[in-house]
C-alpha cells in the first residue's frame, strides 16, 4: 500500500472511531444525582466577569454584530456598553437587581425604572430576567426542577447526556466529562430556549466557557456571545453599577413592561401650622 492510500484508509478508519474521553478525578459516574451535583458545583464556581466581548444578534428584527463591555456578578448586578463598528458608544445598560437605567447616546436619553425583565434585556430580542440574564452570560445553565433523572455516556459525542424530566417537560444536557460542564442544554415541552457552550478554557480553579450561544427557535432568534479578554471573579467595581443619568441627558422614567410613566404632578407645599 502506498502512502498515499494509506493516509485514505486512516483517515477513513479513525473518522469512525468514538471521541477520546478524558475523565475528571472521580472516574467515569454513572449516577444522576452526582453528575448533577457535580454541575451544580461546578457552575457555582464563577461569579464575577469583567472584559471585553463580541455580541452576533440574529432575529426577524434584524442581524448584527456589536463590541461589548461587560461587567456582571452573580446575582443579578449587570453593567453593559455596546460600541458600533467605529468603537463609538451606541448604549449603555445599568442593573443593580432592583432598578435598571438605560443611556442611549442617540437622542441623549436616560431610560430607568424597576429591573423587569422587560428592562433589563432591551439590548436582546429576548426577554430574561435579570439573575437568568447574569447566569447566561457566566456560562451558567438555569434548570428545570427536576421529578426524576437519568444519565448515559455518549461515547461518539464524548459527553455524558444527563436528562431531567418534570411532567411532560424534559432538559437534556450534554455534559464535559473532565470539567463537569454543561455544553448543551435542551429544553422541550414548554417554551424556552437552548445554549450551547464552547471553548472551555481552565483559568486556576475556574472553567469557564468563552462562547456562549441562545437559541430561541420560536422567536427565530439566535444570540452568540464571545469573550475575547476577561477578568473572571475579581472583586467588582461597584461604581460600574451606579445608576445615575449623565450630566445634560433627557430623564424618562418607564414602568415594569418599559412604557414610558407620565411625570406626576408637584408636590404642594407644606402648609404652615395655624393657617
Amino acid at each position: 500500500m502506498n502512502r498515499a492510500a494509506a493516509a485514505i484508509f486512516l483517515v477513513l478508519l479513525c473518522s469512525g472511531c468514538p471521541h477520546r474521553i478524558e475523565f475528571g478525578p472521580e472516574g467515569p459516574i454513572d449516577d444522576p444525582e452526582r453528575l448533577f451535583t457535580l454541575v451544580t458545583k461546578a457552575q457555582e464556581n464563577l461569579v464575577t466577569l469583567q472584559g471585553d466581548a463580541k455580541l452576533h444578534v440574529s432575529s426577524p428584527q434584524g442581524s448584527g454584530t456589536l463590541s461589548v463591555f461587560l461587567a456582571i456578578s452573580r446575582p443579578g448586578l449587570l453593567h453593559m456598553e455596546t460600541f458600533d463598528f467605529f468603537n463609538r458608544p451606541v448604549a449603555a445598560l445599568v442593573s443593580d437587581g432592583q432598578r435598571f437605567g438605560l443611556y442611549q447616546t442617540e437622542g441623549n436619553v436616560f431610560y430607568q425604572g424597576p429591573a423587569s425583565p422587560e428592562n433589563v434585556s432591551r439590548f436582546l430580542p429576548v426577554v430574561l430576567p435579570s439573575e437568568e440574564l447574569v447566569a447566561v452570560m457566566l456560562g451558567q445553565v438555569p434548570f428545570i426542577p427536576a421529578e426524576r433523572k437519568t444519565l448515559e455516556l455518549d461515547r461518539g459525542e464524548g459527553v455524558y447526556v444527563l436528562k431531567l424530566f418534570r411532567g411532560p417537560v424534559t432538559q437534556t444536557l450534554q455534559v464535559h466529562t473532565k470539567y463537569h460542564r454543561v455544553v448543551r442544554s435542551e429544553v422541550r415541552g414548554v417554551p424556552g430556549y437552548d445554549l450551547a457552550f464552547g471553548n472551555i478554557k481552565q483559568e486556576g480553579s475556574v472553567v469557564f466557557p468563552k462562547e456562549v450561544k441562545l437559541l430561541a427557535e420560536v422567536a427565530e432568534t439566535e444570540l452568540r456571545l464571545r469573550y475575547s479578554d476577561v477578568t473572571l471573579n475579581g472583586p467588582p467595581d461597584l461604581t460600574l453599577f451606579e445608576l445615575a443619568p449623565p450630566e445634560g441627558a433627557r430623564v424618562v422614567e418607564v414602568d415594569a413592561r418599559g412604557r414610558e410613566v407620565a411625570p406626576g404632578p408637584a408636590p404642594s407645599p407644606p402648609v404652615p401650622p395655624g393657617s
